[in-house]
Parts: C-alpha cells; structure tokens; sequence
C-alpha cells in the first residue's frame, strides 16, 4: 500500500525535531548550478536555490538522483534541526569508469550496456547516429567510452558538461572542496526564502510560481541555517529555532591524497583553521586513496562501469598513519600533540574492515588504554550479522549481491561494509555514535519486500535491535553500563548521496512518519524490555531520531 503523495499538502508537526548525522543537503544545487568555469555565473547561486524534482520518482521512493531527499526546503519543512553536513567532492572514479569489463574485454557499447534486445535495436543508421552522438558528448577521450558519460549523466542527473568537469585535468579536489565550502556558507545565518532551478529543458513544461503553489511542501520554505561553530553554538541555534549545520566531509581523496605526505598534511592544516571547524572525516569513500583500503560498496551490476579494485579491502599505508594520527592530533607514539592542533574525529563508514581492524588495534585501544578517549563514529551503516571482524574479512570472498547472514532471528546484509559485534561494542565503549543508513541494499531489504511498504520499519528496526543486542548480550566485563546502549543510535541517511532509499521514508518529510513507525516497531517487540531500560517506545524513538545526535554532538564538537 502506498503511504506518499505526487505532492505532499500537509506539513509534519512542528514540535517534532530531527537530526541526521550523515547527509547532503547542498550537493545536488551545488553540482548543478555552481560552475568553476564561469564563476561570475556562479555567484547567483546558493544552496537555497531548489533542483525542480523529478516528483514521480519520489513518490515511487527509487534511487535518488532524480530528485532531493535533503534540500533546503526539505530540511526546513521537515523539521531537521541537526544536520551534520558532508563535503564531497565527486570522485573521479565514479566518472573514469573501467577500461576492461570484469572479463579482461575493452569496455564498449555493447558489454557496457549487456542487452541484446537493446543493441539488435540499435543497430544500422539509427545504431551508428546514436555512436556517433555518443562519441560527440564524450569527444574529449574519443570511442564509445563516451556512451559511459552518456549513461553516468543520465544515471547522476547531471549535465553533461559536469561529467566532464570531473574528468578533466582542471578537476582538483581541495579546490573543489573549498568551493563547496564557501558555496554552503553563503547563506548561514541569512533568513532565505527557496528559488527554484527549472533546468531549460523543462522550462517549456513548468511555470515556477504554479509548481512553488501546487507542491509548497517540497518547494516553498523560508527559514535559516547556521553553519556552527561548536557544540555550545549548536545549542544555541536550535533554540533559536534555527537548522544547525555541523561540517563533515566524506573522503581524504579531498585533500589530493595522491600527492606526498607534506602536501597532503598542509592542506589538513588549512581545513583546520577554518572558522567553522570540521567535526569528523569519514577516512575512505568508494575509491582508492592511498591512505587506507576502503571497503567493497558497489553492486555486481555496477561493476559493468564502474572499477573500484584498486586498494579496495586493504589495510591503512605508511602515509596513511601519518594522516589519520595529524587529523587526531597525535605523534608517532599516540601521544596527543598540541602543535598539530584541533583534533578532527575520524568517521570509520566505508574503511575497509582490515584497516578498521588496524585502526582500532593501533590508534583508539592504546589510547583508550592511555586515558585518551577517541569517540569511533560510523555515520551511516547497518548491521553486518557478524560477531566479529575477522569473520568479516574471512567472507570477503563471497560478497555477492544479496550475500546475507543470519543472526538475531534475522538476515543481514553481510558486506564488510557494515558493523559487526566488534565494532559496535568498540564504538560504545569509546562513547561512539552509530548512524543508521536509510538506503535498501545497506539495510539487505530482499527484492521481494522492496515495494512492501508496511514491511520496511521492520528491516529498519531489525538492524537498530541487533546492534543494541550486540552489547546487550556482550558478554565483555570491561563494557560501561549497558543502559547507554539507548545513547548509541542516530539516523545517518545518506540521503543526497545518491542512495536507494526505503521506499516509506525517502526524504526528509517523511522522518515524521519513520518515527511513528518506529515507535509502533518497538513497541511490538518481544524483548523489548532488555532494550529499552525502563524507557518507552516513545523515548526511544526521539533519541535516536533527535536527542542521541544532539547530546553527542553538545558533548565532542569542542
């Protein structure tokens, strides 16, 4: 049964407050509108202006490209009231794309597309036009990889222009990061009604001021964001009723991680000083950095265009020591140094489980050991069905779509790309936090329940369970009191990172019938008792949809 609307026309309740720790609010504006080649251009625009949404994929809940899951208006009207901000630059991984398929074969029209039907269509005049179109958007690398930007800027809802952007030599990713910085700043703390981008081939079919009228919910808000300082300043705009803003980047490939150490260390220096300091880094992303291997995230059928092999699974390199221990404000010896100044948290979603494994046994146990308490953060993850990582890195071999495993009375999408009982129990000791990642492959919702819309709290509340489970159960006699285990989870979304998200609850707005789901799920549960510590359902709900962020964020954004 369908729960969403072409269009919403009611608000959510105002007295209802959110935070995500993991999300995009800016990224699909900027990638859209901010232009490096034509900068003055690029000044008429700011995050509030609102990408026209393709409606009908939202409504449907598929994959987020077409539409914003986060933007402004949605941040505003749907009551986010804490949003810890991720920079991300595009990489270019993502836009290079192979060149040999999986088989060792040149990659070309017909094994990147791999249908027949579709080819037999394509073939003769009409075949050879479309090639030669394709080869004319992509003529700067010349053949039919230029089918892949074709495909890309289609699949990314990009133009294409962007596509090449990203694959040019002018393309720098500490210079884009800077940019992406300055265009989110341009309207904190300014009190901005929405705009509205119709992109030119659609503005023969939609007239702004009707579309703003018809769908106020998506595309009408006035309101305020305040990029913050600290967890005091954080505070302070809530109450004022304003949207905090919590800076974050996703990737050390930010800082030209290919370069040498000293170069890669004074560009961490200049991120350092900046006036509204960066909370945490989530280390790795999707694609080598030379720092450390990241975990294996891209589906079997994206690997048709996609290589990610390189580095993927590894553990950390010598440079990548010297990175993370600057970016914690450490020496060689796990010491913490002054001279190396604020410390940035390291967010370990998307690090490979053997560097995860690395990282906890040289960094955050000595320290811990030493008194110096790193809180670990896992921005945007689900539940893995193992208990240990070394179990994780023995299934490294088997990760194949829909490669499950069973624990807690549930299945789980077993990818080492997810926490397992070591990291949980790691993560609440050091006073962590656990961000919940809304997408439907992470949470390993199987194909027969993706269109189930009444089943999909039940996969939500299954991996939050089992991940408070895995301390509740632990049986480690140094674990703090279990009853913080209710302190432990977030919502971290993704959500304009170009997620599959849970069909019910694809945007922001709809975070106010998550938490009604959420609450009827935990009420519902048999053993409840052992995880609520005498709270309600209700309780529940609110920490982990609000007031777990806020706490922790109040507590280690110094």
């Amino acid at each position: 049964m369908k729960t969403r609307k072409f269009c919403q026309d009611e608000m959510p309740d105002p007295l209802l407050h959110f935070a995500d720790i993991h999300c995009h609010p800016h990224m699909r504006s900027f990638n859209w509108l901010y232009k490096p080649w034509k900068p003055s251009k690029s000044e008429k625009y700011h995050p509030w202006w609102i990408i026209l949404p393709k409606f009908k994929s939202s409504d449907k809940g598929i994959r987020a490209a077409a539409y914003s899951q986060c933007d402004l208006v949605q941040v505003t009207n749907g009551n986010l009231k804490l949003a810890i901000v991720s920079l991300y630059p595009m990489e270019k991984g993502w836009v290079t794309g192979r060149k040999t398929d999986l088989q060792g074969k040149p990659v070309n029209l017909n094994n990147i597309l791999g249908d027949n039907s579709f080819n037999d269509w394509i073939s003769g005049g009409l075949g050879n036009a479309l090639k030669a179109v394709y080869k004319w958007l992509g003529k700067d690398k010349g053949g039919d990889p230029a089918i892949r930007d074709f495909l890309q800027a289609i699949y990314m809802k990009l133009p294409f222009r962007k596509i090449n952007f990203f694959q040019s030599e002018q393309y720098d990713y500490f210079k884009e990061l800077k940019n992406e910085h300055d265009y989110l700043l341009k309207r904190s703390g300014v009190e901005t009604r929405s705009e509205i981008f119709i992109p030119p081939m659609k503005k023969l079919f939609f007239n702004k001021n009707k579309i703003r009228k018809k769908c106020p919910v998506e595309l009408d808000a006035t309101g305020t964001y305040v990029v913050a300082r600290n967890g005091e300043h954080v505070r302070e705009i809530i109450a004022a009723g304003k949207t905090a803003f919590v800076l974050s980047i996703e990737g050390t490939n930010v800082f030209n991680s290919h370069l040498p150490v000293e170069d890669v260390l004074k560009n961490i220096s200049e991120v350092k000083a900046w006036d509204e300091p960066l909370f945490f880094i989530t280390f790795t992303h999707h694609f080598y950095n030379y720092l450390a291997g990241h975990a294996h995230s891209i589906p079997d059928v994206g690997t048709n265009l996609i290589d990610q092999e390189e580095g993927m699974n590894t553990g950390f390199t010598e440079k990548g020591w010297k990175v993370v221990r600057y970016l914690l404000s450490l020496d060689e010896n796990n010491n913490k140094k002054d001279d190396f100044e604020r410390r940035i948290l390291i967010d370990v979603k998307h690090l490979s489980v053997v560097a995860r494994k690395e990282y906890y046994e040289q960094i955050i146990n000595p320290c811990f050991q030493k008194g110096d308490v790193i809180p670990v953060i896992a921005s945007h993850v689900a539940y893995s069905g193992r208990e240990n990582l070394q179990e994780l890195i023995d299934n490294i071999p088997n990760e194949k779509d829909g490669f499950m495993a069973e624990r807690f009375g549930h299945k789980f999408n077993a990818w080492n790309i997810n926490v397992c009982d070591e990291d949980v129990i790691t993560i609440f000791k050091t006073g962590g936090l656990i961000g919940i990642n809304l997408d439907q492959r992470v949470l390993g919702i199987p194909k027969e329940d993706k269109e189930n819309r009444e089943k999909h709290i039940h996969y939500v509340w299954q991996n939050m369970r089992a991940i408070m489970l895995a301390v509740v159960e632990a049986k480690d006699d140094d674990l703090p009191d279990k009853k913080r285990v209710v302190d432990l989870l977030s919502l971290g979304t993704d959500f304009d990172g170009y997620v599959d998200p849970v069909d019910k609850y694809a945007t922001v707005i709809d975070f106010a019938l998550l938490r009604q789901d959420l609450e009827k799920a935990i009420a519902g549960d048999p053993e409840k008792d052992k995880l609520l510590f005498g709270l309600t359902p209700e309780k529940l709900a609110e920490k982990i949809g609000f007031t777990n962020t806020l706490d922790f964020v109040a507590e280690n954004f110094k």
